[in-house]
């Protein structure tokens, strides 16, 4: 039995197209030459316990297949990045809030103009993901993909429109309930200053508000950090069951 280059090829695609769009892996930090290279080793023993395929001479029916794995692994990767996401729009909630969306700088690692709480609150999700062993769970899900979508299926039929709908509005969901604790201490703050400035007119409040709402929310931040971890834990850990779940829903 020889050695089929065209479905290790296949495989290579899926992996590789699936690292391009997933969040840590994918960051510009980390050489290409590594992403290569993890893709060209997990494809090798995935390899090994898949089936023989036949019909892989032809070169349009390759190409389809090609194109058609290319998708699939852009679509597993971007489903995870959206669980990574509601970390990053949690914080720019808070930033905005607070004060610190007009302070939003490019961060070369992740790719984005970024405040001070939306990368926080981003590297917090990080944090949690190596802490509770995720990333070995997510590459399980990714050999496990091609026992629910085989190298030769060539249909997607089981996405729907619904679907994608409950999955952003789940996303946006879970990152409010994060930002919820910050978004009401900001606005205690604005209540309390337009108290201030009805009793005491002479402070100004446009000068006081904003390095006080900054004040506060730093402070409240550190008393909440163990709070926030947790949460930031019970939100990264379902990234393998929702990406678990999307293959499940294509491969119907």
């Amino acid at each position: 039995m020889g050695f089929h280059f065209s479905k290790y090829i296949l495989i290579v695609i899926r992996i590789t197209a699936f690292i391009v769009v997933s969040p840590i892996i994918s960051m510009k930090g980390i050489p290409n030459a590594f992403k290569l290279g993890l893709s060209g080793i997990l494809a090798l023993f995935i390899y090994m316990g898949l089936p023989e395929m036949e019909g892989m001479d032809n070169l349009l029916i390759l190409a389809f297949l090609s194109f058609k794995e290319v998708v699939l692994g852009l679509a597993m990767g971007y489903v995870t990045s959206l669980v990574f996401a509601t970390m990053d729009i949690a914080g720019q909630f808070v930033d905005f809030q607070s004060g610190f969306s007009m302070s939003k700088t490019f961060d070369p690692i992740m790719g984005i103009n970024a405040g001070n709480y939306g990368s926080t609150y981003y590297w917090i999700g990080v944090c949690a993901f190596f802490i509770l062993d995720l990333h070995h769970k997510l590459i399980e899900t990714l050999i496990r993909s091609f026992e629910y979508i085989p190298l030769g299926q060539s249909s997607l039929s089981g996405l729907t429109v619904e679907a994608v709908l409950t999955m952003f509005s789940r996303i946006f969901e879970l990152a409010f309930n994060l930002a919820v604790p910050m978004i009401v201490v900001a606005l205690v703050v604005d209540v309390v200053l337009g108290v201030i400035s009805r009793t005491i007119p002479q402070i100004n409040v446009l000068m006081l508000g904003m390095p006080l709402k900054q004040m506060v929310s730093y402070l409240v931040m550190l008393v909440s950090i163990s709070w926030l971890l947790r949460e930031a834990g019970t939100i990264i850990s379902l990234l393998p069951h929702y990406l678990d779940g999307f293959l499940k829903l294509l491969s119907t």
